[in-house]
C-alpha cells in the first residue's frame, strides 16, 4: 500500500511539472508569435499634435498635402508648406509654431513635394513643386525656397497630358538628375519627368509613363533604394523602381481592408522616415481608418499603425489627406524630428478661420514612444545632402 501511494504521488508530481513546463513553453511561443509594433490604444497615450497651422483660407474640403522645408543654417526656422486645393486656394508657409508667413493665392494647388540643391541656373536651391488642378492650366508649378524670409518664388511650370493630383519629387542617385513624377486624374497613369533648370526656368521631359490602374493622390520616392511608392486609392500601395528604365513591373506592398489587407481605404499619402543604411519605415495616409499605416523601409513588412489623438488645445487628426515626416532635429522643439498631416475636421476653436482644415504638426519622439517596441529615432540623416554631390 505504502509503495502504491509513493508511486501515486510521483505521478502526480510528474504531471504537475509537465503542466508548468507546458505552461512555461506556450508562454514562450506567445512571447514570440506576438505581433510587434502595435501601438497604445489613444486613451494609454496616443501621440497628439505639439502645435497647428493656421486654417487655410477656403471654408470647405480645402487643406490637402504637406512638405516640410529645413532650413540650411537653423532647423528650428524650417518650415511646413501646405496646399489650399479649392479654386480660391494655393500654397502656405507655415512656421513650426503653426504661424502663416506667407499665402500665394495661386488656387487648386493639390499635392506638394521637394527636394534639395536642385541646379537652377548658376545656384542650388530647394525646389518645391505642387500640381494645379485650375481648368486650363492643369500641370505642376515650382518653386524655390528663399532662406531668408522663407518666402516661395516661381521658376517655372510644367504641363501634364491631363488633369494632375497625386505627385512626388525624386533624385536619382544614379544619373544625379532630377525627377517628378505626376498622376493623371483621367487616365490614371502616372507620368516621369526629367527636370532641368540649366536655363534658369525649371522645365520637364516626360521619360516614362505607367498605367496605375486607379485613382491616387500618393506618390512618395526614396531616393536612396531607387523605389517609387504609388498608391490606388480603393485597392492598394503599389511599389516600383523610381529609374526611368525601370518600366512598369510593380510590387504590392499592402492592399485595403475591403480587398483583404490593413489600410481603410481611400489611401492617401505615402511618406518616407529615413534611417541610416536603409532603415527606417514607409508610413501611409490611411484616410477612411482615420490612420497611419507603418511599413518598415526595407522589407516593407508592416510595423504597426497609429492614430493622432486629441491634445489639452488641439484637436487630433481625422480623415486626413496628405503627410509628410522628417527625422532631421528641426532645434528644440522637434529635436527628434517631425511628423505632419492634413486634418479633414478641425474642431477646436480659438484660431482666425477656425472651423477651416489645417494642418497638425506632431514631434517624432510622441509617435515613437506610441509603440512597443519604440520606433526608431534616427537623426543622422540629413534629407539637404541629397543631390550636394553634384555641387
Amino acid at each position: 500500500m505504502a509503495h502504491s501511494v509513493s508511486l501515486r504521488r510521483t505521478l502526480i508530481r510528474l504531471v504537475v511539472l509537465l503542466v508548468a513546463v507546458l505552461a512555461a513553453a506556450l508562454a514562450v511561443l506567445n512571447l514570440v508569435v506576438a505581433p510587434q509594433g502595435t501601438p497604445q490604444a489613444a486613451s494609454a497615450g496616443a501621440p497628439v499634435p505639439s502645435e497647428e497651422t493656421k486654417p487655410v483660407p477656403s471654408a470647405e474640403d480645402a487643406a490637402d498635402d504637406t512638405a516640410i522645408w529645413i532650413h540650411p543654417t537653423d532647423p528650428s526656422q524650417s518650415v511646413v508648406i501646405g496646399t489650399d486645393k479649392t479654386e480660391t486656394g494655393g500654397v502656405g508657409v507655415y512656421d513650426l509654431a503653426g504661424r502663416q508667413l506667407h499665402f500665394y493665392l495661386h488656387g487648386s494647388m493639390n499635392n506638394v513635394d521637394l527636394r534639395y540643391n536642385f541646379p537652377l541656373g548658376s545656384e542650388r536651391i530647394a525646389l518645391v513643386g505642387a500640381t494645379e488642378r485650375n481648368e486650363g492650366s492643369t500641370g505642376v508649378r515650382f518653386y524655390k525656397v528663399n532662406t531668408a524670409d522663407r518666402s516661395l518664388t516661381e521658376v517655372g511650370r510644367i504641363s501634364t497630358p491631363g488633369r494632375p493630383r497625386g505627385f512626388g519629387m525624386y533624385h536619382s542617385p544614379v544619373s544625379g538628375k532630377y525627377h517628378a513624377f505626376v498622376h493623371d486624374f483621367d487616365t490614371n497613369e502616372v507620368t516621369q519627368f526629367e527636370l532641368d533648370g540649366s536655363t534658369g526656368t525649371v522645365r520637364g521631359t516626360a521619360v516614362r509613363s505607367f498605367d496605375n490602374g486607379g485613382s491616387s493622390e500618393g506618390i512618395v520616392a526614396d531616393d536612396e533604394l531607387q523605389r517609387v511608392y504609388v498608391a490606388e486609392e480603393e485597392v492598394g500601395l503599389w511599389r516600383y523602381g523610381a529609374e526611368p528604365g525601370h518600366g512598369a513591373i510593380r510590387t504590392l506592398v499592402d492592399r485595403t481592408e475591403a480587398t483583404g489587407g490593413r489600410i481603410v481605404d481611400n489611401i492617401k499619402n505615402p511618406a518616407i522616415y529615413y534611417g541610416r543604411k536603409g532603415t527606417g519605415y514607409l508610413i501611409v495616409s490611411s484616410q477612411g481608418g482615420s490612420n497611419f499605416v507603418v511599413y518598415n523601409r526595407g522589407d516593407n513588412d508592416h510595423v504597426g499603425s497609429f492614430e493622432i489623438g486629441d491634445g489639452e488645445s488641439i484637436d487630433g487628426v481625422s480623415g486626413q489627406d496628405g503627410i509628410d515626416v522628417t527625422n532631421f532635429p528641426l532645434g528644440p522643439s522637434y529635436p527628434a524630428g517631425l511628423f505632419t498631416s492634413q486634418d479633414h475636421a478641425n474642431t477646436d476653436a480659438g484660431n482666425d478661420n477656425s472651423g477651416n482644415q489645417n494642418h497638425k504638426l506632431v514631434s517624432w519622439q510622441r509617435i515613437a514612444d506610441s509603440f512597443d517596441p519604440q520606433l526608431l529615432v534616427d537623426t543622422t540623416f540629413d534629407p539637404r545632402q541629397i543631390g550636394a554631390e553634384g555641387e
